[in-house]
């Protein structure tokens, strides 16, 4: 629906998940922080090692103490490949004896393939699996009980695993006494790790969140305080509601990222680094079958990247249109409901929810190709494993330990791929999110020369001189206007709606820029003052007011600490707004809530009066201020505004002449331009334009 797509036709598809020169610019926010990412990283790798130590212990409790598989190999006959053991396959000696070698079943496929092959060729190592025991009282005591199942090997006693059996339970007990103890001790062990790896992952997240929290605060009140000091031009053309999505939504993005995305993903990376690394080290030749599936892996992630992508994109337009749709309806709710037009708003919002509902559905679908197909994966490699390592099992050339410790690693290989579409979304949309805001804050902002320490107040002379503004090209607003108010002066602007006389008042607190001709504030142009300096003394009443929520006496002095509490009294009872502040159940500390929702009209009216007099300016603005304002209360501004104007340039803009006829003159604007001036009577007896809009408005009341 075209009317909603100002809210969502920025959405784009950078096709980028990290954008470096973006990237670059957020760096600026995190430096003062870096202490603690640097030190997020640092705490990331130590849980990783934790992650990969626990299983490992599994499989040295297993392959050391649950079920010990030692081999014989005999190389008495040869030589060369003794020789070899001692230089290149000297750590994986257990125990050695004359000719013979006692190993880990586990280091037998660690072999070179040539040398492997002449060991099974020659049929050097032995069919039997042992399990081998340190020489010491306890287990000589079993041995000589035992003597044809415990003999000596070196410096040990060696059993085959299947005599076990032929043991009785105290010999077993006493003999595999070490075996009970290290596992035990592994236990320990791995419950401290456990612990270990909680207390770091806990100070890893902190440290992350803490850094990402305050990065945060800081951009986000830099992005408010450049808001603070774009021009009005700016707020004309862009939504509220979407700059407060940069401030809130935009910045919940990053922050996610930070937190949560980007960390992750270094930890996710790392960490199958470390596991493909530790898998070829405890077995090349089956880590290298568990990664033929690796290809297949790579194959559906970019698949997945470019659909979701697409998918998620629609979503998220989609979305902002629900939200711009709700926003509009319930802004609206009033006028819907005084037009009955419930039904066919409720049409609409369901023709746009449906259009969310479907894209939701393509988005479910290629999650629930893709999730599943990540299993298949990891059940694939699983099987290769059991294929493999199961074999190798079976013709005792491998442990148990390895199989089970490559199972679990497999699991933890392909755990961060199950995320990965969360974690690209949260990528893509925090990407999205700062090119936004860096968008937004590389917009101009008003130039704000040096404040100066003591504001000077100024006497309050106008000059325009053949002043031309638009707001667009050269669509005029307002033309060759020349126009001098004397120190003082009570001047009232009248015409036509759209002629050009609130631009004018606009344009002397340098809200809009001109193009042609100059404006002059005691002879010296705008451009040369400071926006502070110029803007404190002038005075504004809308005719729009807006009432901040808070107390009434803050809704007064807005916040300003120069402000006494005599001063907002006094200007209250000025304006007469004190008589209904004094009413209300908290006086001055009555909350005025939202949009001063309590407050009618007039009311709200009195107290923009106050809060301008409070501030004592030298030029007073009054943009149709009294044009809403009962006939009751109108008499109530009048006697104020009578005393207020008092040494005071006052410039007067109402459609209802009966509020400036007293002024000491009246300038018509007709389509930019100055048509007529004088005073009241001078006006109507020229029967211009201004004497049309009195007989407009006064005819009806003389008959």
């Amino acid at each position: 629906m075209r009317r909603h797509s100002s809210a969502f036709e920025e959405e784009k598809d950078t096709g980028k998940v990290l954008d470096a020169a973006l990237m670059k610019r957020l760096l600026r926010y995190l430096a003062p922080y870096k202490i603690y990412f640097i030190i997020s990283l640092f705490i990331l790798i130590i849980v990783a090692f934790f992650a990969i130590a626990i299983p490992y212990i599994t499989k040295y409790a297993i392959d050391e103490y649950i079920n010990p598989s030692l081999k014989i190999l005999s190389v008495e006959d040869h030589p060369e490949i003794q020789e070899h053991f001692k230089k290149r396959y000297k750590k994986f000696i257990y125990e050695q004896v004359d000719g013979k070698i006692l190993l880990h079943s586990y280091n037998i496929d660690k072999l070179l393939p040539k040398h492997y092959k002449l060991i099974i060729k020659k049929d050097l190592i032995s069919k039997e699996i042992y399990a081998a025991y340190p020489i010491n009282n306890k287990n000589t005591k079993v041995a000589d009980e035992y003597p044809e199942y415990l003999k000596k090997f070196g410096d040990y006693y060696i059993i085959q695993q299947s005599d076990f059996g032929n043991l009785s339970v105290e010999a077993t007990r006493s003999l595999r006494s070490n075996d009970i103890s290290g596992l035990k001790t592994l236990a320990i062990i791995f419950f401290v790790l456990l612990i270990l790896r909680f207390v770091f992952s806990y100070a890893q997240i902190y440290m992350t969140q803490y850094g990402a929290m305050h990065s945060m605060y800081d951009l986000r009140m830099k992005l408010f305080n450049h808001l603070m000091k774009l021009p009005m031009s700016f707020f004309d053309k862009n939504p509220i509601g979407r700059l407060v999505t940069r401030v809130t939504n935009d910045v919940n993005a990053l922050s996610e990222m930070l937190g949560e995305g980007l960390i992750t993903l270094v930890q996710d990376l790392f960490m199958m680094l470390a596991i493909l690394i530790v898998m070829l080290i405890i077995n090349w030749k089956l880590a290298l079958i568990t990664f033929v599936v690796l290809p297949f892996v790579v194959f559906f992630m970019l698949k997945f990247k470019v659909d979701i992508r697409k998918v998620y994109r629609m979503v998220r337009i989609r979305l902002a249109k629900i939200n711009a749709s709700l926003s509009e309806n319930i802004s609206g709710i009033q006028t819907i409901q005084l037009f009955h037009q419930e039904e066919t708003k409720q049409q609409e919002f369901e023709e746009i929810t449906q259009e969310y509902y479907n894209a939701e559905k393509k988005q479910l679908r290629v999650f629930a190709v893709f999730r599943p197909l990540i299993d298949v994966m990891v059940h694939l490699a699983i099987a290769l494993i059991l294929w493999y390592g199961g074999g190798s099992i079976i013709q005792n050339r491998m442990s148990l330990g390895v199989l089970v410790v490559f199972i679990s690693y497999v699991h933890r290989f392909f755990d961060p791929l199950y995320d990965l579409s969360q974690k690209y979304n949260v990528m893509q949309s925090a990407m999205a999110a700062l090119e936004r805001i860096f968008k937004l804050m590389d917009e101009k902002e008003e130039e704000y020369p040096q404040v100066p320490e003591h504001y000077t107040r100024l006497k309050g002379e106008i000059e325009f001189k053949n002043v031309w503004m638009a707001y667009e090209k050269e669509d005029w607003i307002l033309k060759d206007v020349n126009l001098k108010i004397q120190e003082g002066e009570k001047v009232a602007l009248v015409g036509s709606t759209g002629g050009g006389k609130t631009t004018l008042v606009k344009l002397i607190s340098s809200f809009y820029p001109f193009q042609k001709g100059d404006i002059l504030i005691d002879r010296k142009s705008i451009k040369q003052y400071n926006l502070e300096e110029l803007r404190n003394n002038i005075g504004v009443v809308q005719q729009d007011v807006f009432i901040f929520s808070g107390k009434i006496r803050d809704n007064i002095s807005l916040f300003r600490s120069d402000i006494t509490e005599e001063e907002i009294v006094q200007a209250a009872k000025y304006v007469n707004a004190d008589r209904f502040i004094s009413k209300l159940p908290k006086g001055y500390d009555d909350d005025a809530k939202e949009r001063g929702s309590v407050l009618s009209a007039g009311q709200r009216q009195l107290l923009a009066f106050a809060r301008v007099l409070v501030g004592d300016p030298s030029i007073f603005v009054l943009d149709e201020a009294t044009s809403n304002i009962d006939t009751e209360t109108e008499m109530l501004i009048q006697d104020a505004l009578q005393k207020v104007m008092e040494n005071r340039t006052s410039i007067i803009i109402a459609h209802r002449l009966s509020t400036i006829q007293h002024v000491d003159r009246i300038v018509v604007i007709h389509k930019g331009r100055i048509a007529e001036e004088g005073s009241h009577q001078e006006l109507l007896k020229q029967r211009g334009i201004y004497y049309k809009l009195y007989e407009l408005q006064y005819k009806g009341m003389e008959k």
